[in-house]
């Protein structure tokens, strides 16, 4: 029987709780209508975005990629505050999935090319297929462009493509305005703990660590 993997990238939605991703799939799992068999939930530290250089083994190895600064003043994009607080971040989920039964693949490159190398990983296999692919929307120019690209490499592996709305707002602050204007359906109440009972779809490696 062919497994069917969902693959979730995440990206600034690093978190457990009041998370809208997990927060469906507890309720797909809660269902009769369960069309995933595993979950490959994954992050990518994005060479536009941080630079990557110190990621590799060797201090006299050449980055593949363009330092990650600002197209117009040549900035930093990410400074050590933030490079800090993302990778405290990426590791407490991935101890909150694994306590879950779960996991999270943990990359570094364009996060186009290494979705590619994914779906090239599982070509051709007969045990195991991705059928969809997942992420957050985002607001920014580059991060739009950045999900065009996923749901074109998704198209061209025959995968769906989902794009979901992530509130960032504090419900206990704003709950009322928001249940006035959206609705109730939209507004989660402050305190919830979404993915408490995530133990399905399983959790997959695909790539060598």
């Amino acid at each position: 029987m062919t497994s069917n993997l969902l693959i979730y990238v995440l990206r600034r939605d690093l978190r457990w709780n009041d998370n809208p991703v997990f927060h469906h799939l507890v309720q797909l799992q809660q269902s009769s209508k369960q069309p995933y068999t595993h979950l490959l939930p994954i992050y990518i530290f994005s060479a536009n975005q941080i630079e990557v250089s110190g990621f590799l083994p060797s201090g006299s190895e050449r980055s593949p990629y363009p330092e990650a600064r600002s197209e117009v003043a040549g900035f930093w994009r990410c400074g050590p505050h933030r490079a800090k607080f993302i990778a405290e971040s990426v590791f407490d989920l991935r101890r909150s999935l694994e306590a879950a039964n779960s996991g999270l693949v943990v990359r570094v490159g364009i996060v186009g090319d290494v979705l590619r190398s994914i779906f090239e990983e599982y070509k051709g296999s007969e045990e195991q297929r991705v059928t969809s692919v997942w992420m957050t929307a985002e607001d920014g120019v580059e991060e739009r462009r950045e999900e065009r690209e996923v749901e074109e490499i998704a198209e061209e592996n025959g995968a769906d493509f989902m794009s979901w709305m992530d509130e960032k707002y504090f419900v206990d602050e704003y709950g009322h305005m928001f249940e006035h204007v959206l609705g109730e359906a939209y507004v989660r109440q402050p305190g919830c703990t979404f993915g408490a009972n995530l133990r399905s779809p399983r959790f997959v490696h695909v790539l060598p660590e």
